[in-house]
């Protein structure tokens, strides 16, 4: 009887990555949005920076841009960046589902076939099965 359970194949450690950076790169776009919402007009001055660096969106959109680098460097170790990089305009899409849930931003028909046209791209790359290098 064999006791070592496979993990599941939903487990993997890149599909999950890629489920990580779309989460934090939404959550952080949302963020900013609502970090700029909140502190108001910008200007180039330190008071500027100061207010909206008081705003708790602002803290999370870093934490968000810290938690997609580290998903990132998970996906490119396991796959090659010509395949990653286009992939990863699935955040488009996204983000513009969540300022229409969230922000409610609107959302028409041109952006729904543009959303459809980037997800076809990204069915059209196919999967990614990167040879090993020797470096």
């Amino acid at each position: 009887m064999n006791l070592t359970a496979k993990p599941a194949r939903w487990l993997n450690p890149v599909a999950l990555a890629w489920l990580i950076l779309l989460g934090f790169e939404t959550l952080c776009q949302v963020s900013l949005k609502l970090a700029g919402e909140q502190s108001g007009a910008f200007e180039f001055t330190l008071a500027a920076a100061l207010n909206a660096a008081r705003s708790p969106w602002l803290w999370s959109a870093a934490g968000c841009y810290l938690g997609a680098f580290l998903a990132w460097m998970v996906i490119l170790r396991k796959s090659s960046l010509s395949s990653a990089f286009p992939t990863s305009a699935i955040v488009f899409v996204a983000v513009m589902g969540a300022s229409f849930l969230i922000v409610g931003e609107s959302l028409n028909w041109s952006k729904l076939l543009g959303s459809a046209i980037i997800v076809c791209g990204i069915l059209m790359l196919g999967s990614d099965t990167p040879k090993p290098t020797d470096h």
